[in-house]
């Protein structure tokens, strides 16, 4: 809900259900990963799917990120916009739309496309040649997601053919270490998950170069990951997301603390009168149906007194199950399961310190 956010509201009077995000904890997050980042020698190039805020990429670059990530075509122009001197759009342009917001972006901003295969990009070959373009690509190497990505074993070969098409310039290799995550709480599973997709990546690189390929950039890139696969040799470039928020998947599985979530839905409690639930004013349509790393099928935890988890949510009401003493027109604050879900849900977002609204912020590149 959007209608009614105004800069000076107590928190608690603003219409719900209602995304709040806590900025010093948000700056607190931004100024200890860009200091993680440079610890190390890497680029910060952090996924803007996360936030979808003008406001929150210029912190980040104001602490030193070379640029973003993006996740849809959408997001790349928006950050091409203004929002962002160099975009890396981690996501095939397949179809002649994608190809044709490409060509538009790379006009305005350096942009760096990632593809796992020559079919993928033989339409922005033909475009870009056509146009007199040169757009840089990195090849999506799978690291153990198993969602995209070209076999380590047939890397070279792709990245020979890669840079052979007109229009185009191999510019590296990256890949998203999202598996990592799926260790769950083990801290130290999940850190031998992370250094082994740097290492995998790295050799990855070495041979494309053995192949006499340039390969500027390896780029590695999750919050769960962003401890462990940064900090493998050869390794140039982190990306990761979530950490800028937090949310409660990563408070789960340990890869955030609590006290550094900084992103909450405030909700009001619209029933009791079912004898099983209390009804909340955020269902789906308010904190997203990502799923839980609890297992347990839940779409958010609740942060505020009287605790409780939202067991399960129609569009517009959620189940909270636990809850202690509530009482119809009560304020709960939820932490989601998924930042990235929950601020794509929302047209704008308040930002609060010590429980007034400081800002209002609109989301942009929504799907």
């Amino acid at each position: 809900m959007s209608e009614g956010i105004v800069v000076g509201m107590d928190v608690v009077d603003l219409p719900t259900p209602v995304v709040v995000i806590d900025g010093a904890i948000l700056r607190r997050n931004v100024a200890e990963m860009a200091a993680h980042a440079a610890a190390l020698g890497v680029a910060l190039r952090p996924h803007w799917k996360t936030t979808k805020s003008a406001e929150a990429a210029r912190m980040q670059r104001e602490a030193g990120a070379v640029g973003h990530t993006a996740a849809t075509t959408a997001e790349m122009l928006a950050l091409a916009d203004g929002i962002s001197p160099s975009v890396f759009l981690a996501y095939p342009p397949v179809g002649g739309p994608r190809v044709a917001a490409v060509l538009d972006a790379v006009r305005r901003a350096e942009v760096i496309v990632g593809a796992d295969s020559i079919a993928a990009v033989e339409d922005l070959s033909a475009a870009a040649s056509a146009a007199g373009l040169i757009v840089p690509v990195r090849l999506d190497v799978d690291s153990g997601l198993h969602r995209t990505g070209v076999a380590p074993e047939h890397a070279v070969a792709v990245a020979r053919g890669i840079s052979a098409l007109p229009g185009l310039v191999l510019e590296g290799v990256w890949t998203h270490e999202g598996h990592v995550q799926g260790v769950g709480a083990d801290s130290d599973l999940r850190r031998e998950t992370g250094l082994g997709a740097g290492r995998t990546l790295v050799e990855t690189a070495d041979a494309i170069r053995a192949d006499g390929i340039e390969v500027r950039s390896v780029s590695v890139g999750s919050t769960p990951g962003v401890r462990s696969a940064p900090t493998v040799p050869g390794v140039t470039e982190a990306r990761p997301g979530t950490y800028v928020l937090g949310d409660e998947n990563q408070v789960a599985i340990g890869t955030v603390a609590p006290e550094d979530v900084a992103v909450a839905v405030h909700s009001r409690v619209v029933s009791t009168e079912p004898e099983d639930w209390v009804i909340i004013d955020a269902g789906i349509k308010a904190m997203s149906s990502d799923g839980s790393m609890h297992g347990d099928g839940r779409i958010g935890t609740v942060v505020s007194a009287g605790g409780g988890i939202v067991a399960t949510g129609h569009e517009e009401h959620g189940f909270l199950r636990g809850a202690a003493d509530a009482r119809v027109g009560d304020v709960v604050r939820v932490r989601p399961n998924h930042a990235c879900g929950v601020m794509n849900m929302h047209g704008v977002v308040a930002v609060a310190e010590d429980g007034v609204v400081t800002e209002v912020w609109r989301i942009l590149a929504r799907h």
